[in-house]
């Protein structure tokens, strides 16, 4: 193993100071001793996200790899840089789950859990919170609430069982909106990429406030069982769904819908498959349908769409269809 240099020393002191750059953060990324622990731990880590005490398992025995190397001179200068280095970097799961050291003068740990796509995955927070993520998502939340809101930020769809707490309320951030909660369960479908986001309250009850710059839209909006919020280039819409079966997808990993029209339907389609798929307003609002999506390929689902009403579809390019009314 290469002699670590005067230089990766100040790297690590740096970031134990908090005053470390993107740029040379990559720089430490690239040491020797950190990637050769982190590609052991990857190779042996499983694919399912695991619980706090794993994660320490985890962390221990990336130690356990850095203290192995010949040099007792390594050892005694890097073993106090070396657990932040691990904390900083450390990958915990196949599903892109990622352990960050964050800037903040309060060095708080927190996590990053990427779902793939035709994917899902589920995670509980340090509160009790039980969190799943639908594909094509990323949470980011911290090991441990402090204060009195617990934060998480969110870009993608999500269903959230949130753990009651009256003395701390819990907000889900996203680009476009914040949803604010005490004791309930509620589905959020907003992807920093997208135009239209949506908030559904299964219970309890959630404040809604959305961030586009139009002053019409500006305020706060409570949502009470079965309704929906949706939120799309300055306008908002409330109505009445069935919100259990609306968030369907939560329940056995696969997607449900059932009478949906294709403008609810296509957008999680896209997400799922990591698709695009084009279609004029008019038919997207009219066509209504129901199925339960597993595995099937995303030209099969449209196959069968256009044998159960008058429209046809068309590949554009590898990732890009086009749906059109037959005439």
């Amino acid at each position: 193993m290469t002699q670590p240099t005067e230089r990766d020393k100040e790297l690590v002191r740096k970031l134990l100071n908090n005053s470390l750059s993107p740029e040379n953060r990559e720089k430490l990324n690239r040491l020797g001793f950190v990637q050769k622990a982190l590609y052991t731990q990857w190779e042996e880590t499983s694919d399912i996200y695991t619980d706090a005490s794993k994660e320490e398992r985890i962390l221990n025995n990336i130690m356990h790899k850095i203290k192995e190397e010949p040099s007792s001179r390594l050892r005694r200068t890097f073993n106090k840089y070396a657990l932040v280095a691990s904390v900083a970097l450390l990958l915990i799961c196949g599903t892109l789950s990622i352990l960050l050291f964050t800037q903040k003068p309060t060095s708080e740990v927190w996590y990053v859990l990427n779902s793939g796509r035709q994917s899902m995955d589920s995670v509980q927070l340090a509160d009790g919170t039980f969190v799943i993520l639908n594909a094509g998502s990323k949470l980011t939340y911290p090991k441990n609430f402090i204060g009195e809101r617990r934060e998480v930020i969110l870009s993608g769809q999500a269903f959230f069982r949130v753990h009651p707490n009256k003395k701390s309320s819990f907000v889900v951030k996203t680009k476009n909106m914040d949803i604010t909660a005490l004791g309930t369960s509620f589905e959020v479908f907003s992807y920093d990429t997208d135009t239209n986001v949506e908030t559904t309250l299964l219970n309890g009850k959630i404040k809604v406030e959305p961030k586009d710059d139009k002053e019409a839209i500006k305020g706060e909006y409570i949502l009470s069982p079965n309704e929906k919020l949706s939120c799309n280039q300055g306008k908002v819409r409330i109505e009445h769904v069935d919100a259990n079966t609306y968030s369907a997808w939560r329940t056995g990993g696969r997607l449900v819908f059932k009478n949906e029209t294709l403008a609810m339907i296509l957008p999680r389609l896209e997400k799922w498959y990591g698709q695009k798929i084009e279609c004029p307003s008019k038919i997207a609002d009219h066509y209504r349908f129901t199925f339960t999506l597993r595995n099937e390929p995303l030209d099969l689902i449209l196959n069968i769409m256009s044998h159960s009403a008058p429209i046809t579809y068309n590949l554009k390019s590898n990732d890009y269809y086009v749906l059109k009314e037959l005439r």
